[in-house]
């Protein structure tokens, strides 16, 4: 059942009562949009906190709608790490008609955000902004989260806050860390043009000097037109792997895979070990 279909008439009392009592009971739950954030969360805040996912494994966040026992499990949370999806915006109106309490923390706070264009490959996945919203894939830009997360926590659980500041700045060189293998992986890459099916590689590319095409334009598949242009593309940059991502559709990739002869490479950008993706990501970059 769809939350956002269902009338109040139709849920029964007893789940609005139920809703109600989550919701006003004594938390330590926090929520977050996607699971890379998930990793966040718990990194800093260790077992101080139980974190809830809105956006469940193998599900598009740009198209997901929570179902009504989504959004009873959320009902739980006193703190939302949101990210400015879609579906954000009405979930919150509807929890917080029922725990007005509840503090929405935008992780998008001081990241230097990206907005979508064409020429970048960027995604346009806040409609309203224009904002690529796949903030997570860029080491750098995760230190800039991890300490909203930090920070929010600490105004949260203040008895906490010594654990969550000592624990931010593990985390912080742990990015570090991360950021310079990613750049000692790539350095020497000949090939520095990416195909992906949908453009969720942005500030990752930003930051390794890469460059993103996208079978995907803008949200849709793409015209003939735009088609023929991306596949012209793909050829002068000599495209051999394309990179899927099993949130989205890749019949287009399997198309462009028999033009260019090229490989097709799954990678999920979404997945909740947050290092070992990124490095992952960075392995098959790197061999392109």
């Amino acid at each position: 059942m769809n939350f956002f279909k269902t009338t109040l008439l139709s849920i029964p009392l007893f789940l609005i009562f139920q809703l109600s009592l989550m919701a006003n009971a004594p938390s330590n739950h926090v929520l977050v949009s996607v699971a890379p954030h998930k990793f966040f969360v718990e990194r800093i805040a260790k077992d101080t906190v139980t974190v809830l996912l809105m956006v469940p494994a193998g599900a598009s966040a740009h198209t997901f709608e929570p179902t009504f026992k989504q959004m009873l499990q959320a009902a739980k949370a006193n703190l939302w790490f949101s990210v400015g999806e879609g579906f954000e915006e009405r979930a919150i109106k509807s929890l917080k008609s029922h725990n007005s309490g509840l503090e929405i923390v935008d992780l998008r706070s001081g990241v230097d955000m990206i907005v979508a264009d064409p020429e970048t490959g960027a995604c346009p996945c806040c409609l309203k902004s224009g904002q690529d919203l796949h903030i997570w894939l860029s080491a750098r830009q995760a230190k800039t989260q991890s300490k909203t997360i930090a920070n929010a926590l600490s105004v949260k659980y203040p008895e906490n806050k010594t654990l969550y500041q000592e624990n931010l700045a593990l985390f912080i060189k742990e990015l570090d860390d991360l950021d310079v293998k990613i750049g000692s992986l790539l350095k020497n890459l000949k090939k520095r043009t990416i195909l992906v099916s949908h453009p969720a590689y942005a500030y990752f590319c930003r930051d390794y000097h890469l460059k993103q095409l996208s079978i995907e334009f803008e949200g849709k598949d793409p015209t003939p037109y735009q088609l023929t242009k991306i596949l012209q593309l793909a050829k002068s940059a000599s495209i051999s792997r394309i990179y899927i991502q099993p949130q989205y559709s890749s019949k287009g990739a399997h198309l462009f895979a028999k033009e260019l002869t090229a490989d097709i490479i799954t990678l999920d950008p979404y997945a909740e070990n947050f290092i070992e993706s990124m490095l992952k990501i960075a392995q098959e970059f790197s061999k392109n």
